[in-house]
């Protein structure tokens, strides 16, 4: 029984290193597509305005992506990196479980991208999700636009 326990968590893993690896293609497939346009975007606008117009393009452009990061959110509870997942009052948050720590930072980074990207879409002042340990309750990090910020980083 605990050997198979243990084929399932090692398949789970696999599975969201599969997961990660897609959105990491996808990410940088986007980055090329849209890099002259952020650059356009950021010259037009003249600084931290083109960052936000930057956003609101990089949201639109991949909105249809929706049901896509809702089946991975939703996955990463039923596989157990995370316990919950939630947005209330436009402050969306995950209390992640142990297998979490077991993946890479790029891992890591990844998923919670998945996560931002899907409320951040959603409403737009939800602009950073904050990092939970569902064992001890305590605040982990961050992920915003800036990226990942787990720990001392």
């Amino acid at each position: 029984m605990r050997r198979k326990g243990l084929i399932y968590g090692v398949l789970i893993v696999l599975g969201l290193a599969a997961m990660a690896s897609y959105v990491f293609n996808f990410q940088a497939a986007e980055d090329a597509e849209l890099t002259g346009e952020v650059q356009q975007a950021e010259k037009d606008a003249g600084g931290a305005s083109g960052s936000t117009s930057s956003l609101e393009t990089d949201i639109e452009r991949t909105k249809h992506l929706q049901e896509q990061r809702k089946k991975m959110i939703d996955e990463m509870v039923s596989g157990g990196i995370a316990e919950r997942i939630e947005n209330p009052s436009g402050e969306p948050f995950v209390y992640v479980m142990e297998p979490f720590y077991g993946l890479t930072k790029a891992e890591q980074a990844a998923l919670l991208n998945v996560i931002w990207s899907y409320y951040i879409t959603e409403d737009r002042s939800a602009n950073v999700v904050t990092v939970y340990d569902n064992a001890t309750g305590q605040e982990i990090g961050t992920y915003s636009q800036a990226g990942m910020k787990i720990g001392g980083e």
